[in-house]
């Protein structure tokens, strides 16, 4: 049992943090694979999220009370000697929750003797090899990444979330059949912050500005999914894009692509077709060198899109590194091509 150092009463929260509370945890139901019903009854809503209008607080006076967890190591093992720590509410592994323990640890000698009886070792030992471990994945993903784009990497905003990425795909396939699903699950979340962060450089340097009004009449929305996907495909198939387009890029709704042009409630389906309708009467884009050497490139985005999302969202099919892998190697050409870089051979992490 960890007391806080002082027993004073926290603070009433406020109605803002009440919201944001409850909207964090819905979203995280929403993403987490362990979460399990109670007696039947399924706290996840239903139809979408039911927007709050009014919080109310029971008592003046919050009531402290007590949560129970589980400090844990992987079943399968872990390269990095990892441990993890179960989320009170049944959500899987909470990192923040193991942050604060972490923390506590340091004034805390009884807490620090459990876990260091669970992994066998001093904890400033474990702490040690980790740092070994992740210096290491590191340097042999920084130069994967400047391998296949170059030293002139460094310069791209996308730069640390490319490295990222690669230090999340060097540690997964040296795990190889050991590798929890949920590390890959955060490897193709991984991928997608790739791609955001290259869309929100090229929204920073070739602005969409007003292109959402081509899918707008009268400051509205059209809501003819026909009249706006024949609008996308014509733009994309103008820059130099096959089409089709990928029935999600294609059903991308106006008003993502508006708020991808105000970076307002951003999205990256929306960044993509922003990108797309700015592209259609600008020869220097980045789209439109990027379909000159690839035309189905539109089509690997949403492929990588759609995984990271089905990731986040758990959904029910098995992951594994093959089929991460290509992912991954559409990532890399993506930003090979987009940032004129170019692109060679995929990267490919060794496996020792």
């Amino acid at each position: 049992m960890c007391l806080p150092a002082e027993m004073a009463f926290p603070p009433a929260p406020q109605p803002s943090e009440v919201l944001r509370a409850t909207r964090r945890h819905r979203a995280a139901l929403r993403g987490a694979d362990s979460f399990e019903a109670v007696d039947g009854d399924d706290l996840r809503p239903r139809g979408g999220d039911v927007p709050i209008e009014r919080v109310s607080l029971v008592d003046d006076y919050p009531t402290p009370v007590f949560v129970t967890t589980f400090l844990y190591l992987p079943e399968a093992g872990d390269i990095a000697g990892e441990w993890h720590v179960c989320d009170p509410f049944g959500l899987g592994a909470s990192p923040a929750l193991r942050r604060g323990l972490s923390r506590e640890m340091q004034s805390s000698t009884s807490l620090r003797g459990v876990l260091e009886s669970m992994i066998g070792r001093s904890l400033d030992a474990q702490i040690d090899e980790q740092r070994r471990w992740a210096a290491e994945v590191r340097a042999q993903a920084t130069l994967n990444v400047e391998r296949v784009l170059s030293v002139n990497a460094r310069s791209l905003p996308q730069y640390r979330d490319l490295v990222d990425l690669e230090s999340a795909h060097v540690e997964a396939s040296l795990l190889g059949d050991a590798c929890s699903e949920q590390k890959l699950r955060d490897l193709l979340g991984a991928a997608r912050r790739v791609l955001e962060t290259t869309f929100r450089a090229i929204a920073d340097q070739f602005p969409p500005r007003d292109v959402w009004r081509r899918v707008y009449a009268q400051g509205k929305p059209v809501e003819d999914r026909d009249y706006f996907a024949r609008v996308y495909e014509t733009s994309a198939q103008t820059a130099g894009f096959r089409v089709p387009l990928p029935a999600a890029l294609a059903a991308v709704r106006p008003n993502q692509v508006k708020a991808a042009c105000y970076r307002d409630g951003w999205r990256l389906r929306g960044a993509i077709v922003a990108a797309v309708l700015a592209a259609r009467d600008n020869l220097s884009h980045p789209l439109r060198r990027a379909a000159a050497h690839d035309p189905d490139l539109l089509m690997h985005l949403d492929a990588v899109a759609a995984a990271a999302g089905e990731a986040v969202h758990a959904g029910d099919t098995a992951l594994t590194l093959q089929c991460v892998q290509p992912l991954i190697a559409s990532v890399h050409r993506a930003v090979g091509l987009l940032s004129g870089l170019g692109i060679s051979q995929p990267i490919v992490s060794a496996r020792t």
